[in-house]
């Protein structure tokens, strides 16, 4: 990465110091999945099914088929290929360890956008709508899966009225360019602040690389290695009273299935 693109990229080193807290609530669940359920909505349109190595570079290591990897929410690989582009470029590969791509992120957001997240399931969702406190956060009508849609198309569009060639294909330095105006809110989403688009794709994205790996994020519990962050331990009791940094081997949620 150039020094230009390093200086308008987003600061890794911040995004994990502010990430620290967080990671504690995503032991056992998600910010998103375990709260919200996984109720699916409706289906509006029937969606493109994909593999894990539709998008390229994605995973690219793993020459297993992976019946996990099919579209859920996404209706084709261009828009997958948005999603993954600007995660990766919010949470970037660097000598701390992979990036969103690699850790699986926009697969999990897939999925998660196809369920109670994308729906609001779990959320009030009658007006009247006024604005939110600090506390309350950004009140909307729209439904996540609706402004994720409306998100992906003006990353698209401005990246083809810029540049002419679609969001994924820009160098990261555009990229960085365009999700800036987003956060400061230099462009227009129907019905609701860009920045607050931004925002909630920067929380999905931190989830999708700290989440158990059982919502498909997190690949290989990698996001927590970065971290050593040891994972789905049901007691801390033998640990809690020793000195200094106790190392655990990391263990997920499947380690509990019972046999």
């Amino acid at each position: 990465m150039s020094n230009e693109e390093t200086e308008k990229s987003f600061s890794r080193r911040n995004f994990l110091k502010m990430s620290g807290v967080a990671t504690g609530t995503l032991i056992t669940g998600t910010y998103l999945g375990s709260l919200l359920g996984d109720e699916a909505p409706p289906a509006t349109d029937e969606p493109e099914t994909g593999s894990q190595g539709d998008s390229e570079g994605s995973d690219s290591g793993s020459q297993q088929q992976n019946f996990t990897r099919a579209y859920k929410f996404f209706q084709n690989p261009e828009e997958f290929q948005i999603i993954e582009a600007a995660t990766e470029r919010i949470f970037p590969e660097d000598d701390n360890g992979p990036g969103a791509q690699a850790l699986g992120v926009a697969w999990f957001i897939d999925h998660e956008l196809s369920g109670g997240y994308g729906a609001n399931a779990r959320e009030y969702m009658k007006g009247p709508f006024k604005e939110g406190t600090d506390f309350q956060g950004p009140q909307y009508a729209t439904l996540r899966r609706d402004i994720f849609r409306d998100g992906m198309r003006l990353m698209n569009e401005e990246a083809l009225s810029a540049h002419d060639v679609p969001f994924y294909e820009l160098e990261g330095g555009q990229q960085d360019e365009i999700l800036t105006r987003m956060q400061e809110n230099e462009l227009e989403l129907p019905g609701l602040e860009a920045g607050d688009f931004f925002e909630e794709l920067r929380l999905v994205t931190l989830s999708g690389a700290y989440a158990d790996p059982l919502y498909g994020g997190n690949i290989e519990m990698k996001g927590w290695e970065m971290k050593k962050f040891p994972g789905a331990y049901m007691s801390y009791r033998e640990e809690i009273e020793q000195e200094g940094f106790v190392e655990k081997e990391m263990q997920s949620n499947s380690t509990h299935i019972s046999h």
